[in-house]
């Protein structure tokens, strides 16, 4: 088949989103057309773990659908999917509550429950809103620390995103993520493939994280387990000999 079906906006978006022959099998054409429509726009080709997501990038998760970010960031899907899901953000719904400043301008007024009942939510939703943004309850009051963990609660991090283990748990998603990122697990849907398997131990551990989206320890881990020897360390002096 000719590259006759690269020749429309939509699938122009999708260079560089994919690797060539995964996306000349989904369009029905041949690797070289997808290449060589991607040169022509001097478009780079994919590679999942080549710039790090910024801060821009992951406050756009789940403010739309996996496949509309991917193609705005001209990402993977599947990339997109991952980074979401170590972030512990939940898929985009579009009946979800977006907070206004109104909204927020509640928190400092009312309790907890009555904000809840006011916007039509759940009282953790409220809850994690405050807590984002800092913001005391009503006459000053600061909100309780979060209780210790148990165990039972910190081998369930990990086994489901992190928002759905907050109201689960009944905690907040902040407390969830800080914890499950103390303890160095991974966030849940993040799977470790043979190309990021194969960076291991050749870069050092904080520069992998930050390039595969999850955390040093997680990354220290895998390497121990795979029994790889720790890469160069960032501390500018040079790479190791051999490495």
């Amino acid at each position: 088949m000719t590259g006759s079906n690269l020749t429309s906006a939509g699938t122009d978006s999708l260079l560089g989103t994919l690797p060539d022959q995964a996306l000349a099998q989904s369009l029905g054409c041949s690797r070289q057309a997808v290449t060589e429509r991607r040169h022509r726009f001097r478009i780079p080709p994919f590679h999942p773990h080549r710039q790090p997501w910024s801060r821009e990038e992951d406050e756009l998760l789940g403010t739309m659908s996996d496949q509309r970010l991917a193609r705005r960031l001209r990402r993977s899907t599947a990339t997109v999917k991952t980074r979401r899901a170590a972030r512990g953000i939940p898929i985009f719904d579009p009946q979800r509550h977006h907070w206004t400043p109104a909204d927020d301008k509640v928190l400092s007024e009312r309790p907890d429950e009555q904000v809840a009942m006011l916007l039509g939510i759940s009282k953790m939703a409220v809850q994690h809103r405050r807590s984002r943004l800092g913001i005391l309850r009503p006459g000053g009051e600061k909100s309780l620390p979060p209780r210790p963990w148990p165990p039972t609660e910190d081998a369930l991090l990990g086994t489901a995103p992190d928002g759905e283990l907050a109201l689960r748990l009944g905690r907040t998603l902040s407390n969830v993520r800080d914890r499950r990122q103390h303890l160095g697990i991974p966030g849940y849907g993040y799977h470790w493939t043979p190309d990021a398997d194969a960076l291991l131990g050749k870069v050092p551990d904080d520069q992998l994280a930050r390039r595969l989206g999850c955390t040093v320890k997680a990354v220290a881990r895998r390497r121990e387990k795979l029994g790889i020897p720790m890469g160069a360390r960032s501390s500018g002096r040079g790479s190791r000999k051999g490495q």
